[in-house]
């Protein structure tokens, strides 16, 4: 025995007398003396006492507030009594946050967090109903919030709510049959081929030249441009492989994972023009990397700051959102760029497959080896057309 443990027990004058916390005590039993005789216990909302056993009261002391701090967020409850916020942080973190990408936890936690919990989190679980969430999700549309942002707070709580009824919490889902508004599809204007030049125009020569480029004639989403990197792309062969998407956790954190899906990973058969640009844009690269010494972090980044670091998703936004101003165009998403190149390669007469080859629809029925059908031949047409829209008159 330590002298640390003999020291515990002869410093306390208590024989079995709880001492009490809140909910829980810490106490001894004298008929454990030499084992673990430091009880440490906490009272479910069921009534049953959960404990605890250690040698010194230090260590019940501590075990104690840990318990306390565990009951209070909701992990130790396991019944009725346990409120709606409880349950839903307890799912989210323990359970959804290691099933979905980075951003849809995002998403979810900022739903929970900005309009969930301070409407219904303090109601108990077993007090929710059809009626109490169908009146809060008319509140929220009265208040101003958009259909697709209601509809993102009951995939929260439908799905929260369907664990707890796995969990034996509640009886039944208090969502089934609550009344949804129909998602306002935003209306995506594609650019025209005479205003794709026009953009294009007006970024040629500089850093953000491929970038839209790769956005508005192959189709590539804003994740994976920011996540693409050199050794994924080979000028010689003239393809580019998408393994990779970047996006950022709750603390903005930068998380490079898989694509959205398993059929955006895929090959892309280049034009020479693109080919010729990338070209370009490695030599000013490599021109900002001497300059920067070393500063230049190495991530073998196509798209990076001028220190070689991941680029901020927002910052390219506004920068992009400025080309267009400066071109005459009408504000869009960079996500547009992707629904323009669909539309401008349809003009072109490029088949339909092979468009969604070449974009990574999810639609496409992918074999094991995700590249074995979108072979450069099959796509030899739509680089032919590709390279005639580069063509000057």
């Amino acid at each position: 025995m330590t002298d640390e443990k003999k020291q515990s027990r002869k410093g306390s004058t208590r024989k079995g007398k709880p001492r009490r916390r809140g909910s829980g005590s810490v106490f001894r039993r004298p008929d454990r003396k030499g084992g673990k005789e430091w009880v440490a216990q906490i009272i479910l909302e069921n009534g049953k006492p959960q404990q605890r056993y250690f040698y010194t009261q230090a260590e019940a002391d501590e075990a104690l507030t840990e318990m306390l701090y565990e009951q209070k967020r909701g992990l130790l409850a396991s019944g009725p009594k346990q409120k709606l916020a409880d349950h839903l942080t307890y799912w989210l973190e323990q359970v959804k946050k290691r099933k979905v990408r980075a951003s849809t936890y995002v998403r979810y936690r900022s739903a929970m967090e900005k309009h969930i919990l301070p409407a219904l989190g303090d109601l108990p679980l077993h007090k929710i109903t059809l009626r109490t969430i169908q009146q809060f999700y008319n509140r929220k549309l009265d208040e101003g919030q958009s259909p697709s942002s209601v509809i993102t707070m009951n995939k929260v709580l439908h799905q929260a709510l369907a664990y707890a009824v796995k969990e034996r919490l509640i009886a039944i889902n208090p969502c089934v049959g609550v009344s949804l508004p129909s998602e306002e599809r935003r209306k995506v204007q594609p650019l025209t081929f005479e205003q794709a030049q026009r953009l294009l125009q007006e970024v040629q020569g500089t850093m953000m030249e491929p970038f839209i480029v790769l956005a508005l004639v192959l189709g590539m989403r804003h994740g994976e441009l920011l996540a693409l990197r050199w050794q994924d792309i080979n000028l010689t062969q003239r393809t580019l492989a998408i393994h990779f998407t970047l996006t950022q956790d709750e603390r903005y954190h930068y998380v490079v994972g898989d694509p959205k899906t398993a059929s955006s990973e895929r090959l892309i058969l280049l034009p020479q023009p693109v080919c010729e640009m990338l070209h370009a844009h490695r030599e000013r690269q490599a021109e900002a990397r001497l300059k920067a010494g070393s500063a230049w972090q190495q991530h073998d980044l196509v798209f990076c700051t001028d220190k070689g670091a991941y680029l901020w998703p927002a910052n390219v936004r506004q920068r992009f959102y400025r080309i267009l101003q400066r071109a005459g165009l009408l504000p869009m998403h960079i996500h547009d760029l992707r629904h323009s190149a669909s539309t401008l390669l349809r003009k072109m007469g490029v088949d339909l497959k092979v468009i969604q080859e070449i974009l990574g629809h999810s639609t496409l029925d992918m074999t094991a080896n995700v590249y074995s059908h979108v072979l450069p031949s099959m796509q030899q047409e739509a680089v032919e057309k590709m390279e005639e829209f580069f063509k000057k008159p």
